[in-house]
């Protein structure tokens, strides 16, 4: 009981103090900045240490930006089935605290991996919730701009998975005939596939930026190490690992129907490569489309 009290006073912290900052963002004072600020949104297993020297180029470029509160232990319990709010609640204060900070009324989301995913299902909408909560950040983004992102990502990992426990309107609703339906019970990734297909917010820019580094090869002698490790992740996205990609995300999972596409010849995937997204050349290719 007392561990129940003590979370409904956590929740009520947070919603408390999500309305005071959506408050301050609604009557921003002075003038809005001419560019739109950038969030980033790390990916899958990443924390916010790994994108600093992003947010450092950003900067450079004249954008005020942060990068979200999250640390390589805080995706620990997905592992084991649970669903992916922690993020979405990161996303939501770190969105709400950067429009308070900066004044102004929108903002560019720059997702890698699968922070593209993730913040098409924060975007959400006013009618659908996700677990018990209605996630509506479309109004507050300018364009969505993803990296490496996985959007149709078919989860087969060599590894298995465990099947996280969905909530949500649309699957009250029914529609066993519905292609994804039955997958959407058990994936925050084909839930949101299933209820923001493609590019579902208007007013909103959406990117597709994906690197052609590595072709994947299946292991025999004179295969190149990454070649392998590609052609597995590959094929756990789009069922063939014999495609090109960035050597974790292939072309075909990564360009979201409806949106803009970037293809980035010899661009690798982590940000721990001297050759990912945010190095030159390939910074300059997606970063244009920033708002």
């Amino acid at each position: 009981p007392n561990r129940s009290l003590f979370r409904c006073f956590q929740v009520r912290q947070q919603q408390r103090r999500r309305r005071r900052l959506a408050a301050s963002v609604s009557s921003p004072t002075g003038p809005p900045p001419k560019r739109d600020p950038v969030l980033i949104l790390p990916g899958f297993v990443s924390d916010k240490a790994s994108y600093l020297s992003l947010k450092e180029k950003l900067e450079s470029q004249g954008y005020d930006c942060d990068i979200i509160d999250v640390n390589a232990i805080d995706w620990a319990p997905t592992f084991f089935g649970q669903s992916f709010e922690f993020y979405l609640e990161r996303i939501e204060e770190g969105a709400l605290s950067l429009l308070q900070r900066t004044g102004s009324r929108k903002l560019n989301v720059v997702g890698h991996s699968a922070g593209g995913w993730l913040a098409r299902l924060w975007m959400g909408s006013p009618s659908l919730s996700y677990n018990g909560r209605r996630y509506h950040g479309a109004p507050l983004v300018s364009s969505l701009i993803c990296l490496g992102t996985p959007h149709y990502s078919l989860e087969d990992y060599p590894f298995g998975r465990v099947k996280e426990t969905i909530r949500g309107e649309r699957l009250e609703e029914g529609g066993e005939d519905t292609p994804g339906y039955e997958r959407a019970k058990g994936s925050s990734l084909w839930y949101t596939n299933l209820c923001y297909p493609g590019v579902h917010h208007q007013d909103v820019r959406y990117v597709s930026v994906c690197g052609r580094a590595i072709k994947g090869k299946q292991w025999r002698p004179g295969v190149k190490i990454e070649e392998f490790v590609a052609h597995s992740a590959y094929k756990a996205n789009c069922g063939n690992g014999d495609v090109w990609g960035d050597g974790v995300t292939d072309l075909k999972s990564s360009l979201l129907e409806g949106s803009e596409h970037v293809v980035l010849p010899g661009c690798m995937h982590s940000p721990s490569s001297s050759s990912w997204y945010g190095s030159e050349p390939f910074f300059d290719a997606w970063a244009e489309f920033l708002l």
